[in-house]
C-alpha cells in the first residue's frame, strides 16, 4: 500500500496507537494510575508548546487493532507491557497482534513502532526468528543496570555531557528474547537479560518518512530519524506507584519468596532513567527534546 501523501501543513499533534495487552492489576488502579495515562505522564512533559499528544487506545487482547483506515492517522504505534499470557503462547490475540504488525511494517512504512516489555517480545516473535523463552537465571524486578551498545549509546544518550555506556530501567519480567532477530540491531543487555533493546533501521537508500505533527526543520536528525522499530524489556513509563503493588501481588501468589520481594521493593524504589529513556522515543517519533 503506498502511504498517504502528507499534509500540506502540519497538524501539531502527536498521534500514537497505544495497542493495551494486559490490565493493570486493582491494587494499582486503586492508586489512580490508568494503562492508557502512562503514555501522557512519560510523554507529554517533554513536548514543546507547540505539540499535543493524541493517543486512541485499541485492546490488542481483545484483538482490537487500528483498521486500515485508522491507519492513515496516526504517527506511531506503542505496544505495552502484559501479563496476559506469554509472547511465545500461541494465543490468537498474540498471533493477529503480530500479524498486524508485520502489516504495519511492511505497508506503512511512515508508522514508527515502539514495544515496551511485553512490546519488545512480540516485536521479535513477529519479526524473527527469535526464541521467547522463560528466563533460567529468574525474574528481573526494579531499577536494572542495562550495558548499552554503540547505537544503544547514541540513541538514548545523543552527544550529552552526562552520556554513560549504560542506563538505569525499571523492569518486572521473567520472559526474554534469547537473540536479536534478523534485521534488528542490539542496543543493550543486563546481567540476566541478554536482549535488553532491539532496534530496526530505514533501509540506507530509503526515504525517511516525513510526520504529520512537525514541519521537517523542527525534526531531529540521525540516529533517531533513521529508526523505524524500536523496543525496550524495562519499562520508562513506570515508577514505583505501580511496581510495589506487582510485587506485593506477586509475592501473595508465591512467585516471589520474601527475600526477593524485600529485594526487589528497594531496587523499585531506586533511581531510574525513565525519562532519558522516554526523551530518546520522543526524538525518535520527530520529536527535538533538550
Amino acid at each position: 500500500m503506498t502511504p498517504p501523501p502528507q499534509p500540506q501543513e502540519p497538524d501539531n499533534k502527536l498521534t500514537i496507537a497505544f495497542l493495551k495487552c494486559d490490565m493493570l492489576p486493582d491494587e494499582v488502579k486503586r492508586k489512580g494510575v490508568k494503562y492508557e495515562d502512562v503514555i501522557h505522564h512519560l510523554f507529554e512533559p517533554m513536548l514543546p508548546e507547540r505539540l499535543t499528544l493524541e493517543t486512541k487506545t485499541y485492546d490488542a487482547v481483545a484483538r482490537h487493532l487500528p483498521t486500515e483506515t485508522e491507519l492513515e492517522d496516526i504517527d506511531a504505534i506503542v505496544i505495552s507491557g502484559s501479563f496476559e499470557d506469554d509472547a511465545h503462547e500461541d494465543a490468537t490475540w498474540i498471533l493477529r497482534l503480530a500479524g498486524h504488525l508485520i502489516n504495519v511494517r511492511d505497508n506503512y512504512r511512515r508508522i514508527r513502532i515502539i514495544g515496551i516489555c511485553f512490546g519488545l517480545q512480540v516485536i521479535a516473535r513477529a519479526f524473527g526468528p527469535s526464541q521467547i523463552v522463560k528466563n533460567d537465571k529468574g525474574w528481573e524486578v526494579g531499577s536494572t543496570k542495562v550495558s548499552l551498545t554503540l547505537l544503544g549509546r547514541e540513541l538514548v544518550w545523543g552527544d550529552e555531557a552526562e552520556s554513560k555506556d549504560y542506563i538505569m530501567t525499571q523492569q518486572i519480567h521473567a520472559d526474554i528474547v534469547h537473540s536479536v532477530p534478523e534485521g534488528f540491531e542490539l542496543l543493550g543487555s543486563s546481567e540476566l537479560t541478554p536482549v535488553q533493546g532491539l532496534a530496526a533501521m530505514y533501509e540506507e537508500e530509503e526515504e525517511r518518512p516525513a510526520f504529520y505533527h512537525s514541519p521537517e526543520h523542527h525534526l531531529p536528525g540521525d540516529p533517531w530519524r533513521s529508526v523505524h522499530i524500536i523496543a525496550f524489556q524495562g519499562h520508562p513509563e513506570w515508577d514505583d506507584r505501580i511496581l510495589l503493588p506487582l510485587i506485593d501481588g506477586y509475592e501473595a501468589d508465591g512467585a516471589f519468596d520474601a527475600e526477593f520481594a524485600a529485594g526487589a521493593r528497594k531496587r523499585a524504589q531506586d533511581h531510574h532513567d525513565g525519562r532519558v529513556l522516554g526523551r530518546a522515543l520522543l526524538k525518535v517519533l520527530g520529536v527535538g527534546v533538550n
